[in-house]
């Protein structure tokens, strides 16, 4: 099952610093950083942000993902995570945001799709199964919330997921699931 029965209590400050941390000392298959030299990885999270209810392992799983693909498609610049708690519609959204190669528009969707990547060249640049953003978009579902993207070609890309203070019931989460996902970042 992808999401456990019992959620945890959760601080989403912990849990982006120690990935930040991890994603800092992270190599690839060859031995090479995935934080490249030129890049930078900056963790804006900073308390207080409420605790949140949910699956450990899997929300850490979520923002490694995330931060994780943002590094691997940023050659220049830097990757940013930062949250903006909300009170009053009792959930916190957390950015995941970086200068890197972006999405063209018309793949936006399919990125979340599991075994698909937006390069399908036999020359393809980046390393991968295409599973880690549907394994992302499942997750944040699961906890009842919503996993969104904003990208523009060259101009990098930002993900933006907004979970609950408090799980919500899985028939809930299923009778309030949209499917919109993607924005080309057109209008900015």
């Amino acid at each position: 099952e992808l999401v456990r029965a019992g959620p945890d209590p959760l601080s989403l400050v912990k849990i982006v610093e120690d990935v930040v941390l991890l994603n800092r000392q992270s190599v690839d298959k060859r031995g090479v950083p995935c934080l490249r030299p030129g890049v930078t990885l900056v963790n804006e999270m900073q308390a207080p942000v409420p605790m949140i209810e949910g699956d450990a392992f899997r929300i850490t799983q979520l923002f490694f993902n995330l931060i994780a693909n943002a590094l691997k498609f940023t050659h220049q610049g830097s990757v940013t995570v930062s949250c903006v708690p909300d009170n009053i519609e009792r959930k916190v959204t957390v950015y995941v945001k970086d200068t890197g190669i972006g999405v063209a528009p018309e793949n936006l969707e399919r990125i979340f799709q599991p075994f698909d990547q937006e390069d399908h060249s036999e020359q393809r640049a980046y390393e991968g199964l295409g599973l880690g953003l549907a394994v992302c978009r499942e997750v944040v579902r699961r906890h009842g919330g919503k996993l969104t993207v904003r990208s523009k070609k060259g101009h990098g890309t930002t993900f933006r997921v907004q979970l609950p203070y408090k799980m919500r019931s899985q028939d809930d989460v299923l009778e309030a699931d949209d499917g919109k996902v993607c924005d080309s970042g057109e209008s900015d």
